[in-house]
């Protein structure tokens, strides 16, 4: 499953999440506390900024509340990176194997759902791409400048509109964003034109290269725009965004449910 039909699947349980989010985050807890206390006391010695139990319970349940209730993955991630590496020190990073199991068991047990249930590998999925993504950028937290990550857009063919307006925002954000457009045949959308007219006297960087498959030459130009780590999402096929990511590894690729011309990825 690809994180962006998984994202899609889990706004299914929105409603639930609603209410049972809390009891959630508080079953998580207690079962950290029954099951993992020695770790738990360690890490929160180790910890300047401590917070109560009341408060992580809050901050966790509003996390799942968010997860179900954006269907924007780049939002998303934004939101989940801001949290988590402002952070002085963040448990889900120290121990994410522990995190994974015991906070999707805790979404199994109150939502009441078989270990099979499609809506829990969608929950793995997405926590494990969260994670992933959130401990490969924690390493520019020395640094001082994560925060201002440059963005890379990879659309294929019709998905250029979404990216657009990722674009668009990660520009108003002051972030350097560069689109790569790999493409069949020219765009015939004079609307997009004008967008990204719009955009480069912003300060966008805009790139299309014209292809029927996936080559050596698109690699190595993916390759060398890419030569800053930033911060990638892709827009395409599921073939498209395997290619992506395959080139770009050990860089997280984030695949995400852009909505280009009404049409979501396949």
């Amino acid at each position: 499953m690809h994180f962006d039909q998984a994202l899609h699947l889990l706004q299914t349980v929105g409603p639930e999440m609603e209410q049972k989010g809390l009891r959630i985050a508080s079953r998580f807890y207690k079962q950290l506390e029954d099951k993992h206390s020695s770790t738990l006391q360690e890490f929160e010695s180790q910890t300047t900024a401590s917070q109560s139990l009341e408060l992580r319970i809050l901050r966790l349940g509003q996390l799942l509340k968010h997860v179900t209730n954006q269907e924007e993955s780049s939002e998303l991630f934004k939101l989940i990176l801001l949290n988590e590496i402002n952070q002085t020190k963040s448990f889900i990073m120290t121990y994410p194997e522990i995190v994974s199991t015991e906070l999707l068991l805790a979404i199994q047990t109150e939502l009441e759902l078989a270990p099979t249930d499609p809506v829990m590998e969608a929950w793995e999925v997405v926590h494990h791409q969260l994670v992933e993504t959130c401990r490969h950028f924690y390493k520019y937290k020395t640094q001082g400048n994560w925060a201002r990550l440059d963005v890379l857009l990879v659309a294929e063919n019709h998905h250029l509109g979404a990216v657009i307006d990722e674009a668009r925002y990660a520009l108003m954000s002051g972030r350097k964003t560069t689109i790569l457009h790999v493409r069949n045949k020219k765009p015939s959308s004079k609307k997009l034109a004008t967008a990204l007219n719009v955009l480069t006297k912003q300060g966008l960087i805009f790139h299309s290269m014209q292809t029927e498959e996936w080559d050596e030459q698109l690699e190595q130009f993916l390759r060398l725009i890419s030569i800053g780590d930033p911060i990638t999402f892709a827009s395409g096929s599921s073939r498209f965004i395997t290619e992506v990511q395959r080139t770009l590894e050990p860089l997280p690729v984030i695949f995400s449910p852009f909505v280009a011309d009404g049409v979501l990825p396949s």
